[in-house]
């Protein structure tokens, strides 16, 4: 009797953790595009993000996370990077915020940003962002 208690236990115990599981797949099943791409975004996964976005239609959705992702990207790379890679990480930030400035010139935070780096590189003397990232920012409007 008491192996009877523990086998329909053990049995109906497999059963829910099985109907736990299979109950989260559909719900996995039903992100969508901008949740996991939103997802992705806060785990630092910008490069998987993009790819999400890599082949669709240029609606006005994707168009709005493109721009988020590059602009969470570059205020990762500012924020929460090694300081001994500081000056490579700001270029690459800087290329992440003309990536959203192309996308919506009227992206404040991207702008603000942007002359937030500049004027750290305006307190040294002979330093700049790469050349690629000046041209960028001169057509752009930036003063460098």
């Amino acid at each position: 009797m008491k192996s009877m208690r523990i086998l329909l236990f053990t049995v109906l115990t497999f059963g829910l953790i099985t109907a736990c599981s299979d109950s989260e797949k559909p719900a996995q099943q039903e992100m969508t595009m901008e949740q996991e791409v939103n997802s992705l975004v806060e785990e630092a996964k910008f490069d998987e993000a993009m790819m999400i976005l890599d082949g669709k239609p240029r609606s006005p959705e994707v168009v709005s996370l493109e721009e988020n992702i590059h602009l969470q990207h570059g205020i990762y790379l500012i924020y929460s990077s090694d300081p001994s890679q500081m000056r490579e990480n700001a270029n690459k930030a800087l290329r992440e915020f003309i990536a959203v400035l192309e996308i919506n010139p009227e992206n404040e935070k991207a702008t603000a940003e942007t002359e937030q780096i500049l004027g750290i590189y305006r307190t040294f003397p002979d330093r700049k962002p790469a050349e690629d990232v000046v041209v960028k920012l001169q057509e752009l409007g930036f003063d460098i």
